[in-house]
């Protein structure tokens, strides 16, 4: 053997191989990725759907997401963003603006809200605050107007079942397919618990038809939650709870508020309306803008279901999920802080009975 040869193999010998190690939860590219495709699916879905307009406005905020990060470059000469976070953000914006809202102003408020805010503001990738909720926040202050309205009105919350209602009044459309399913799970599955869903449920369930993408495809949502939640690509704890929470307060008190009975508030049409589960699955836990401990986590999802109920109320609300996220994002800051000073007073005490020297001996 050569010296040549014998240096490779001395050098080859001392690297470490990571063969006997395996990830507890994806990386950051590979959850990325995950999203990316799951969201890019709820925006085919409008294609298939025949939503070409609501099409049009989610290609406008990616491409204005990308503008954003095109112009951060120019100035700073690095990348702030990778492609995929970009993308991610853009899809998220879009999915949450209205079919009717135009294009062009779409991709002006995507391009200079997140330039301004995150690049020359916060000047880093993840922030504290949510820019997409942030983003869709500015839209509906600049043109409230094309957003939908409350379909709930003060009475029909008391109502037992007041999806039931809106369904056969007309405001969420029933399809053919509807009333073949219904009946096999009636007949199936819900006869074990001596129960039965009316028509429509599946339909509300499969397309609400709302004019907000985000909150049309709760089926595929659901299947996205499993995906993202099996896996670890993200934690469970929070999402549990907030809806836990919510639910709770929409079935039990929702309906006393307004003169009904106690126990009977619409969860399903409170969970499938006003984007509770995108947002739960593809929002409040963004990078950056949770706790980061378990007991800061569980304090802040507690957080969320109170504000989801006081603010997004029994369901149909258009924003109020923006107004949701963005306060408790104000919330986690003081979660933070109560964290950062007992990690300092946890640090201080190891240190106490620890004291260390240096190398010269002397005691630090």
């Amino acid at each position: 053997m050569n010296l040549k040869k014998a240096a490779d193999y001395k050098i080859k010998s001392k690297q470490l191989a990571i063969s006997p190690f395996i990830y507890s939860t994806p990386s950051i590219s590979a959850a990325s990725i995950k999203l990316l495709v799951l969201l890019s699916l709820q925006a085919l879905m409008l294609i298939f759907a025949g939503s070409y307009k609501s099409f049009i406005v989610v290609v406008s905020a990616v491409m204005g997401a990308c503008a954003a990060a095109a112009l951060s470059y120019l100035f700073y000469k690095k990348e702030h963003y990778q492609i995929m976070n970009l993308a991610i953000q853009g899809l998220m914006i879009g999915l949450l603006i209205p079919a009717d809202y135009p294009p062009v102003p779409v991709f002006f408020i995507t391009l200079f809200t997140l330039f301004f805010s995150r690049f020359l503001i916060f000047k880093s990738v993840n922030s504290w605050l949510n820019m997409t909720a942030f983003v869709v926040l500015v839209c509906w202050i600049i043109g409230r107007n094309y957003f939908p309205s409350f379909l709930l009105t003060s009475d029909l919350i008391p109502l037992r079942n007041s999806s039931v209602y809106l369904i056969q009044n007309g405001s969420f459309p029933i399809y053919s397919f509807d009333s073949t399913i219904t009946s096999f799970l009636n007949s199936t599955v819900f006869a074990l618990f001596k129960v039965s869903i009316p028509e429509g449920f599946v339909s509300l369930l499969w397309d609400s038809g709302n004019a907000i993408p985000a909150f049309r495809f709760t089926i595929l949502t659901i299947i996205s939650s499993i995906l993202i939640f099996s896996d670890n690509t993200a934690s469970g704890l929070i999402p549990v709870i907030f809806l836990l929470v919510y639910a709770l307060l929409v079935r039990f008190f929702s309906p006393m508020i307004f003169g009904g009975m106690f126990n009977q508030g619409d969860i399903i049409l409170a969970l499938s309306s006003s984007g509770i589960l995108f947002c739960t699955v593809f929002l409040i836990q963004w990078y950056g803008t949770i706790p980061v401990t378990r007991v800061g986590r569980v304090v802040l999802a507690f957080c969320l279901g109170i504000t989801a109920f006081l603010i997004v109320g029994c369901g149909t609300s258009p924003i109020g999920m923006m107004y949701t996220i963005l306060i408790n994002n104000i919330i986690t800051l003081f979660i933070r802080s109560f964290e950062e000073k007992k990690n300092q007073k946890n640090i201080s005490k190891v240190v106490a009975k620890h004291p260390f020297k240096s190398e010269t001996g002397v005691q630090a």
